[in-house]
């Protein structure tokens, strides 16, 4: 008998190519993932994220070969993560010391929504010193305090809130240039 009743009808259902079961897994997974490979791997969520794409790569050759089947060893998520472990120590990665602790619980989405806010900020502070003061000045002005066209205008002694406006459209236009 199973310890993993659920997960072993779940294995199951995906080693069939279930495609909502697929989806449901990859949506349940990705942000306890994410979060525990960014708190102890220090990685950013982008790389995170990739890694989590890669460790559902292997789940899903493994299932689908049948490499793993029911009744598991472990739940669904140990192996998930150990996976994602395994792809780390191939790239030279040494995880002797993390925790093995796997979060159990559902992470909050605000956890991971600050580390998403961490590094759009941080993304941002670099694309406005690149994009020089006047406009750094500008975009500051209308986005972080909050000011409007006229008094954009009269701050940067502009001849008008329309001159701001086309300012602001020209200096976005200049940042979205820096994206790409």
């Amino acid at each position: 008998m199973s310890s993993y009743p659920e997960d072993d009808q779940l294995i199951r259902q995906l080693a069939t190519g279930d495609e909502g079961a697929w989806r449901r897994l990859y949506e349940d997974m990705r942000s306890p993932f994410r979060l525990f490979f960014i708190r102890y791997g220090a990685m950013s969520p982008d790389d995170a994220l990739g890694l989590y794409q890669e460790a559902m790569v292997v789940l899903h050759r493994n299932c689908t070969m049948g490499k793993i089947q029911a009744p598991l060893k472990s739940s669904i998520k140990t192996y998930l993560f150990g996976i994602g472990k395994v792809l780390l120590k191939k790239n030279g990665t040494d995880t002797r010391q993390w925790d093995d602790d796997i979060p159990e619980l559902p992470v909050e989405p605000e956890v991971e929504s600050r580390e998403n806010q961490r590094a759009s900020a941080s993304l941002v502070q670099r694309l406005l010193d690149k994009v020089g003061e006047p406009c750094k000045r500008l975009l500051e002005l209308a986005f972080i305090h909050g000011y409007a066209m006229n008094a954009i205008a009269e701050e940067l002694e502009l001849p008008s809130a329309g001159a701001a406006r086309k300012r602001k459209f020209d200096c976005l236009k200049k940042m979205r240039g820096l994206l790409h």
